[in-house]
């Protein structure tokens, strides 16, 4: 008689077939979409909700946990060569290993449905979505709207007696962006719903190192933030990592619905952040666009006549940046002599996504925005 698998190799055969199948579907473009609109948001919800209970980052806990639990598992499977005939430590060994299999793939299984399929879907949920090229003069255009954008806005956000801006804080930020995200899921549906709270990062030294403004896990479903972040950027980071909890996991669509939910806003603070965000992408992309044609010389004399940022908008960057600077430098680091080893892993870790998300990296955001203000500003 054929002897029955047992119940451990029964559950860890139907996860593998789930992850298989699913993983299958996600090649097909269509199931993809159907998912991450009419399924995705109901579990982001879901799990969302549960999560907020916890007033820490639970995935990033579980994230140190695996790490420590697969430490363990390469130190046991080294002892296991030596130990393998011990009856005990064999039977507790492979009962290890059987644990860290099941974890394994119960994790692949949740990022099967929660980042695989989302991110394999239509670019900003629309079918068969294409850009055209856009031309030196329709780049520019936009890129002096938001200089215009900048300085008028610059003028309409609230300062101190001394001038300075009143940096929004995070409570705030989180409400106005909500309201400004689900002011846009008329268009972009899969900003309707639950928006979780954005929780400080335990790690947020190696963010800071690593020039990381966020992350979003998608086992747990919760967003994380670098604390250290200055609060003028921190409204378009928190909407971009909202973003990524929605379903929309390529980088140059959360940016694109970071910008757009932001300066469609009734807030002056958020427009003002989105337009200082943005600019500097369109400025590069002005830049790369001018050194095809024109010398460095020629391209200054361009830039020269310009519109140019005010200096109260500089101003207002740099005092963001120091009051920043000043809650770094306010707390102790313990292991800053790890900042080096962190900076050379990141340099490595943003060419490794670029060239992963090819055409969907931060700054492809440009061809979005271009592609949002026509039949607007040309």
């Amino acid at each position: 008689m054929k002897k029955r698998p047992s119940l451990y190799w029964l559950i860890a055969m139907i996860i593998t077939a789930i992850i298989i199948v699913f993983n299958i579907f996600a090649c097909f473009k269509g199931f993809c979409d159907f998912y991450s609109e009419k399924i995705y948001g109901r579990i982001a919800d879901l799990i969302g909700r549960i999560m907020s209970i916890f007033p820490f980052a639970l995935g990033e806990i579980l994230m140190y946990a695996g790490a420590m639990l697969f430490l363990f598992l390469v130190i046991l499977a080294i002892l296991f060569i030596f130990l393998r005939k011990k009856n005990m430590f064999r039977r507790f060994a492979v009962g290890y290993f059987k644990m860290i299999l099941i974890l394994f793939l119960i994790i692949l299984m949740s990022y099967t449905f929660n980042w695989i399929i989302p991110f394999r879907s239509s670019l900003l949920g629309i079918r068969n979505h294409s850009q055209r090229e856009y031309s030196a003069e329709e780049l520019r255009t936009v890129r002096n709207y938001m200089v215009e954008q900048i300085n008028i806005n610059s003028e309409l956000v609230l300062r101190d007696k001394d001038g300075n801006i009143i940096l929004m804080d995070k409570d705030t930020a989180y409400n106005e962006v909500t309201e400004a995200m689900q002011g846009i899921s008329d268009r972009y549906t899969r900003l309707k719903g639950y928006y979780p709270k954005a929780k400080p990062a335990l790690c947020s030294d190696f963010l800071e190192w690593m020039w990381i403004g966020g992350y979003t896990y998608p086992y747990t479903m919760e967003i994380t933030y670098n604390k250290y972040t200055d609060k003028l950027y921190f409204p378009v980071l928190l909407a971009h990592e909202e973003s990524h909890h929605k379903g929309y996991y390529q980088e140059n669509e959360a940016n694109f619905l970071s910008f757009v939910s932001c300066v469609e806003s009734d807030n002056y603070y958020l427009r003002y952040a989105a337009y200082l965000d943005m600019y500097s992408f369109f400025q590069d992309e002005y830049c790369n666009c001018l050194r095809t044609v024109y010398s460095d010389e020629e391209i200054k004399h361009i830039l020269d006549k310009e519109p140019k940022i005010c200096k109260q908008a500089w101003d207002d960057l740099a005092y963001a940046s120091h009051k920043a600077n000043e809650a770094y430098e306010n707390e102790k680091h313990p292991m800053d002599s790890l900042t080096n080893v962190a900076k050379d892993i990141a340099d490595e870790g943003w060419s490794m996504q670029e060239e992963v998300l090819s055409g969907n990296y931060y700054d492809d955001v440009v061809g979005l925005v271009l592609e949002y203000y026509e039949g607007i500003l040309y």
